[in-house]
C-alpha cells in the first residue's frame, strides 16, 4: 500500500526563478541550457516545460522566460 493510493487532496507548489543569457538579442530555444535533445526520436523538448519543440529558432509557446533587459559581456562579469 503506498501512500496515496486513495489520491492526493492538495498540493504543496513551490516556485524558482532563474536566469538564461541569450548572445546579442538571438533570443530562441536553441541557445537555451534548458533544451534537451533526443537523437532516437530526432526531437528536441524544453527542460522546463516538457513542451515538444517543433523548432530551435523561435521560442516555445509555453516558454516561462521573460525578457527583461542586454547587459554587456563585461558587466556581467562583475
Amino acid at each position: 500500500m503506498g501512500r496515496f493510493d486513495k489520491g492526493v487532496s492538495y498540493y504543496t507548489i513551490g516556485e524558482c526563478e532563474i536566469q538564461v543569457n541569450f548572445p546579442e538579442d538571438d533570443v530562441k530555444c536553441h541557445w537555451c541550457p534548458f533544451l534537451k535533445h533526443y537523437d532516437g526520436l530526432n526531437r528536441d523538448k524544453c527542460g522546463l516545460t516538457d513542451e515538444i519543440l517543433i523548432s530551435t529558432e523561435i521560442i516555445g509557446m509555453k516558454c516561462p522566460l521573460t525578457i527583461l533587459t542586454d547587459v554587456k559581456t563585461e558587466d556581467m562579469k562583475k
